[in-house]
């Protein structure tokens, strides 16, 4: 069995190449090829050990991803969460190799926004504001600007530090082609810009309705249980189109489509999943309408993710051999 780094999965799967993978397997969710459980959470010390199999009709493999989120860790100096993805064989089941999972869980979500992002952003939409400074944060840039031609960056967080700190960073990657701006308010991030990116562990909403503007896309990929509410309520009223990465786990795990539910600020007709919506939606979209994304994360995400990276492996070892 071969182990995958983080070095060899982000080099295995382009961001470009992983937004279609994403899309596909967002597809198969809505044509319902998709055979993955809702995740397992099981309770471990003062954790949790969450199991994500993936498997969809037709795949070439299935992907199986174990994570520990050990809140004490960040005491110890490490890492609050663990994770790694196991690729098994469709035809015999042997497991065929071990990947690094906090990367591709990262990749992956990215790449969500990154799908949504294509899927329902204006097409020129030019100023992205990402909440949130943690490991997931880069790659939220990196997938959106993927998705469309990016020119300036916001960043906000609440630790004044750490948001500089991420701001410079993103800076020295991205070049004097795009601005990098460290927000000083979430109100500042939010106002004016047409894409915000969302991707906190909040309990409360991070920035109020009343700053997106017309047009504005929100994708939100951090809360993923009951209770955590990164998004208020009221976007959703406000929102033209809702979209989630599948209805069945989002009413079980999206705090914050739940809440404004709850609250009678969005139907329960009112949202659609995203592997429903059209192609070509955004070239046609109402430039004034807001549109807004919730994803809790899927299996068949890190199963897309997985099979790029070995599709790609293999026909590297192809062409060298």
């Amino acid at each position: 069995m071969r182990i995958i780094d983080a070095k060899q999965v982000r080099a295995a799967a382009p961001m470009p190449q992983l937004l279609d993978a994403v899309e596909a397997a967002y597809r198969d969710v809505a044509a319902g090829r998709d055979r993955s459980p809702i995740r397992s959470r099981i309770p471990m010390g003062a954790g949790d050990l969450l199991l994500m199999p993936g498997l969809r009709d037709s795949g070439a493999g299935a992907s199986v991803k174990l994570v520990t989120v050990m809140p004490a860790n960040a005491a110890r100096g490490m890492p609050t969460i663990h994770a790694v993805v196991a690729w098994l064989d469709a035809d015999s089941g042997e497991p065929l190799a071990i990947m690094d999972g906090p990367t591709i869980t990262a990749m992956r979500t990215g790449a969500a926004s990154g799908v949504s992002t294509r899927l329902l952003a204006r097409a020129d939409a030019r100023v992205l504001s990402v909440f949130g400074v943690g490991a997931q944060a880069a790659w939220q840039v990196r997938a959106v600007m993927a998705a469309r031609e990016i020119a300036e960056v916001r960043v906000f967080a609440r630790t004044g530090a750490r948001r500089d700190a991420f701001a410079a960073s993103l800076a020295e990657e991205l070049g004097s082609g795009v601005r990098v701006v460290a927000a000083q308010t979430a109100e500042a991030a939010v106002q004016g810009a047409d894409v915000i990116c969302c991707a906190t562990t909040s309990f409360e909403p991070i920035f109020s309705a009343g700053w997106v503007g017309p047009g504005t896309h929100v994708s939100a990929v951090g809360s993923f249980q009951k209770g955590m509410v990164e998004l208020p309520p009221e976007i959703f009223a406000a929102a033209a189109l809702v979209a989630v990465d599948s209805r069945e786990a989002a009413l079980e795990e999206a705090g914050d489509l739940v809440a404004a539910l709850d609250a009678g600020l969005l139907r329960a007709d009112g949202f659609v999943e995203i592997g429903t919506i059209d192609a070509g939606w955004a070239a046609t979209r109402d430039q004034s309408a807001i549109t807004v994304f919730k994803s809790v994360g899927l299996a068949i995400q890190d199963l897309a993710a997985a099979e790029l990276v070995m599709a790609t492996l293999a026909r590297s070892e192809d062409g060298a051999g």
